[in-house]
């Protein structure tokens, strides 16, 4: 939830509030969870929610997100120095995406999720979750063309 919110807010603190909002509101409402949906899958929901109503409550200048990846070890520097150039070009594509791009392919890519369970979370169907998709691969694969 909180890698989620984090992609959509480029902020740890606002992603932590929006995650700590989605949890309470979880909370608050888990009588009326009528199991239509996995749990995991609702909490998504209400994490995407969450972040989409601190965004608009807040409406910053958009930022680059801050370097949280752990330093990665490796026997070889240079590769390590290459590995995160990569990852650092990839958030930084990702962040060029529009949102309801960059969320379908982080909850395909990163959190493993289903086409059926993204077009649960995103309130649309499996064949718009697919165009998302294939779109933020096309903008992803031009824009990170020099890494291949």
């Amino acid at each position: 939830m909180f890698r989620l919110a984090r992609r959509i807010l480029l902020d740890d603190g606002d992603a932590e509030e929006a995650v700590q909002d989605a949890l309470v509101a979880a909370w608050q409402s888990l009588d009326e969870f009528r199991g239509d949906a996995a749990l995991r899958t609702w909490l998504f929901r209400l994490t995407l929610n969450k972040a989409h109503n601190l965004r608009r409550r807040r409406r910053p200048e958009p930022r680059e997100p801050e370097d949280d990846r752990p330093a990665t070890v490796h026997d070889d520097p240079a590769r390590g120095a290459i590995e995160n150039a990569l990852v650092a070009a990839l958030d930084d594509a990702l962040a060029t995406l529009p949102d309801n791009q960059r969320i379908a392919w982080i909850l395909r890519e990163v959190d493993e999720l289903s086409y059926e369970e993204i077009a649960g979370i995103m309130h649309t169907s499996r064949g718009v979750v697919r165009g998302r998709l294939y779109r933020a691969r096309q903008s992803l694969a031009e824009r990170l063309a020099s890494w291949r």
